[in-house]
């Protein structure tokens, strides 16, 4: 059965709205460097198909590689993701909201249901998360069922992309250092920063090998049928 994102706000034959902004006005979870948004392989085919344009054409014009931190460790691990500030967001709406990514669905309720640490977010711009959010209990079964969706699609897309072969291992010393210059850093701007360091560093060692075998996934991935599910 296809599952489409504009089909999981039905529960039981009743629609349950979709989870609209917290903050009217407030654009920083679209425009955060610091905490940039991974894409799904169904994130990609979504959008592909709502802009008719390639995976390829797509990544060129509005995507980057994004590395992450594997928590507890000096690995990085490559994806695909939007470059943020994000090339949707237009006079402070964003353009593809009946299709965006199922992270943006999520965010940040998501994470209140998942009992996630929001620290990262805290004192950083997120009004949202500084004011405090409940979700409602009607939104509930169609954040899981967001959930369930996600949890699916970061599986088929790890296992296209292969990422946890092109990890990159920095070496502790790197680490501490940047840390070391980032002490005085405004607490807003220091994940953006941390990032962009780590990120030099990392170009330096294997990134040419990681986009050019993602970049070459992206150009086949809307001619594969494995994704139909995610369509």
């Amino acid at each position: 059965m296809s599952v489409l994102l504009g089909d999981v706000g039905k529960t039981e034959g009743k629609d349950v709205k979709k989870l609209p902004c917290i903050e009217e006005g407030c654009v920083r979870c679209c425009t955060d460097s610091g905490n940039p948004l991974e894409l799904t392989t169904g994130d990609i085919l979504r959008l592909c198909r709502a802009l008719s344009i390639g995976s390829d054409d797509f990544y060129a014009q509005y995507c980057g590689i994004m590395w992450n931190r594997i928590p507890g460790t000096c690995l990085f691990i490559p994806s695909v993701g939007l470059i943020f500030p994000c090339r949707f967001l237009e006079g402070g709406r964003c353009a593809v909201y009946d299709v965006r990514p199922i992270h943006c669905h999520l965010f940040p309720e998501g994470l209140v249901v998942n009992n996630s640490n929001m620290d990262i977010y805290r004192n950083c711009g997120y009004r949202c998360i500084d004011k405090g959010i409940k979700p409602a209990m009607t939104n509930k079964p169609y954040i899981h069922r967001l959930k369930d969706i996600d949890n699916r699609e970061l599986k088929a897309t790890a296992s296209y992309f292969e990422n946890f072969n092109y990890c990159v291992e920095m070496k502790e010393e790197e680490f501490k250092e940047i840390e070391s210059l980032l002490t005085n850093v405004d607490y807003m701007e220091k994940a953006a920063k941390e990032r962009d360091m780590c990120t030099e560093i990392i170009n330096r060692k294997d990134k040419g090998r990681a986009e050019s075998i993602f970049m070459r996934k992206l150009a086949l991935l809307s001619m594969s049928k494995s994704f139909g599910v995610f369509a």
